[in-house]
């Protein structure tokens, strides 16, 4: 999966204007309007929207904003693209209440925290601007709409995959984003169920990494020497399968651990096919982009949304079919 240009360039110039530990746009970081990739210039716009991305440099996210940013091309409106390159939940608040003050015609964003983003959400559909959840849902907030992954089933989904490829004997380590994060919940406890009736499958340890690499690395790192009974681990989130092939390869333990993670990042797809991971629940970013672009324009048309939640479905990727899942 090809990162897009612009959006590192972005990124780029978003660190560069960091100001007491929070990042700025790229408008407010250079004193310039900042036109993004494949858009109309922001005063030429049909729309205008705003993109609050939870990481806006991790190679997930980059492909949701691709999505976004090719379907505001092709429907003459513009999204502008702001985030954190670690997670923040209460900058994200912060960049929801910009967004409103500027009097966007919408805000596209995910729940990291359902509890802490509701209230920023509440307020922009207050003040009459639509907003569209992907990924992860608010649904007792007043969002319009939600698109994105059952991330309990996807959870379960992982779950029967790890069954199939441990014959259902497994010590199991977990990586999971950050604590409060209710996508890595939902699909923990997808997969805790889907492992429920196997007597010989048990989790031993659960750590969390915060979505950093660095940290996921060492985190894999210390539960292999804490716990060296595991002999399977879970990257419930798009950090953790390919930090603990990293570990796995840097230890010459190639084959010993099986491995299944979440999203299918560059690096993923080539443990997979180096046989470090055994697979992978690959999520649909681009398409969750797309569709929530098209929402928006749908609400400012005056139409009313056929549907409100929308299940973007996910594939399990192994190495029977690496590189053909796009296609199929």
């Amino acid at each position: 999966m090809k990162k897009r240009i612009m959006s590192v360039l972005l990124a780029g110039l978003i660190t560069a204007g960091m100001l007491a530990g929070c990042q700025k746009t790229a408008t407010e970081s250079n004193g310039t309007d900042t036109e993004q990739a494949g858009t109309e210039d922001s005063s030429k716009a049909k729309y205008n929207y705003t993109f609050v991305s939870p990481l806006i440099n991790h190679e997930y996210w980059m492909t949701v904003d691709e999505g976004i940013q090719a379907e505001a091309e092709a429907t003459g409106v513009s999204v502008n693209t702001i985030g954190e390159t670690k997670v923040d939940v209460d900058a994200m608040t912060k960049y929801i209440d910009s967004a409103i003050a500027s009097k966007v015609d919408g805000i596209i964003t995910m729940a990291l925290s359902p509890s802490a983003l509701g209230p920023a959400i509440d307020r922009a559909e207050d003040a009459g601007i639509p907003v569209i959840l992907i990924d992860t849902d608010a649904p007792d907030s007043k969002r319009e709409a939600y698109v994105g992954t059952s991330n309990y089933d996807a959870g379960k989904e992982a779950g029967e995959a790890m069954i199939e490829a441990t014959g259902g004997n497994a010590k199991i380590g977990i990586i999971r984003g950050s604590e409060s994060q209710e996508t890595d919940t939902d699909r923990i406890q997808g997969f805790e169920d889907a492992i429920a009736e196997e007597a010989d499958m048990e989790i031993i340890d659960i750590q969390a990494c915060d979505s950093d690499m660095l940290t996921a690395t060492q985190k894999v790192q210390d539960m292999l020497r804490a716990y060296p009974e595991i002999t399977a681990i879970f990257g419930s989130e798009g950090t953790g399968a390919v930090a603990a092939g990293k570990i796995l390869v840097e230890q010459g333990r190639e084959g010993e651990i099986t491995v299944i993670g979440f999203d299918d990042t560059d690096e993923c797809l080539d443990y997979i096919r180096q046989g470090v991971v055994y697979g992978t629940i690959a999520q649909k970013p681009n398409y969750m982009g797309k569709m929530a672009v098209d929402m928006l324009n749908q609400l400012n048309d005056g139409e009313e949304l056929e549907e409100t939640l929308i299940d973007s479905g996910v594939t399990l990727v192994t190495a029977d079919n690496v590189d053909t899942y796009v296609t199929q």
